[in-house]
């Protein structure tokens, strides 16, 4: 297992000096055709190429603002955490999450603004609540470390679908390089998140982890929602109309519910594992 020193120790590398931002493509898939919402809806795989292709591109987009909504929270919260710890070794470890969370939304929004689709901050009901909610919670606490395990797993897991997608079909060259160099850094970081969840949730008595416990079923069942199932302005944006039966399709889409529930499984069985009650 990688140390924290090994970590904080490791050499930085600005991952927006890392991509060829001249070969920026929007003639190729950006999520292969597998990982989409509409994934298998009759409807949907009838469609023209160019129209398919265009939602490949916009799920990615909307995966890298779920990134930029997500990581601004994490900066915020993390540097607080490394001004107030007395441990040296902490406090860099903290710190370089920091830096390597910025180096990933400056990449993000790198690609947004060359790509042409910019940034939407819209965000539904379900995650003005979450982010409510999250700005009430104590720092290093259980439930805040279990909700960066979840904040780290969820968005890591659709993206190493980009990853594993290149059997699939031609993406993205620029797309692919920002997808690895996301899972090279979060693997890092989701592993010390996992460090600190086990820690936080043995040091907190079980009574107050099974009151908290449906807080955090409530935040996951949001942010799942938000991360693998786009709003109806997604598919506007696609040209799909009516936009409205299109999203009602990705819900109803058992494809997709099936990934959703595989690529949620991890996440949900090491929080049970480290002592929270959460339903199957």
């Amino acid at each position: 297992m990688t140390s924290l020193a090994e970590i904080a120790g490791a050499r930085y590398e600005d991952p927006v000096s890392e991509i060829d931002w001249t070969a920026v493509d929007c003639e190729c898939w950006w999520m292969p055709p597998g990982s989409l919402s509409l994934a298998g809806v009759r409807e949907f795989e009838a469609l023209p190429l160019a129209t398919r292709r265009r939602v490949s591109q916009l799920e990615y987009v909307h995966l890298l603002q779920a990134g930029l909504w997500l990581e601004s929270q994490f900066i915020a919260r993390l540097a607080s955490l490394s001004h107030r710890t007395q441990d040296p070794a902490r406090q860099r470890q903290l710190l370089r999450e920091v830096r390597e969370e910025a180096g990933h939304s400056l990449m993000f929004v790198e690609l947004l603004q060359r790509s042409g689709f910019g940034i939407d901050k819209r965000r539904g009901a379900g995650m003005r609540l979450v982010e409510a909610l999250g700005g009430l919670l104590p720092t290093d606490t259980a439930l805040f470390w279990a909700l960066v395990v979840v904040g780290e797993e969820l968005p890591d897991r659709l993206n190493r679908c980009v990853r594993r997608g290149v059997d699939e079909a031609t993406l993205s060259a620029v797309v692919y390089r920002i997808a690895g160099i996301h899972l090279r850094d979060e693997a890092l970081h989701a592993a010390y998140a996992r460090r600190q969840c086990r820690s936080a949730a043995a040091a907190t008595p079980r009574a107050m982890r099974v009151a908290l416990a449906p807080l955090l079923s409530l935040a996951i069942d949001l942010y799942a929602r938000y991360v693998y199932f786009p709003g109806a302005d997604l598919y506007a944006r696609a040209g799909l109309r009516p936009a409205a039966g299109w999203r009602r399709a990705a819900l109803a889409n058992p494809r997709r519910r099936a990934q959703v529930g595989e690529l949620l499984r991890p996440t949900r069985e090491f929080l049970r594992r480290c002592g929270w009650s959460l339903a199957l």
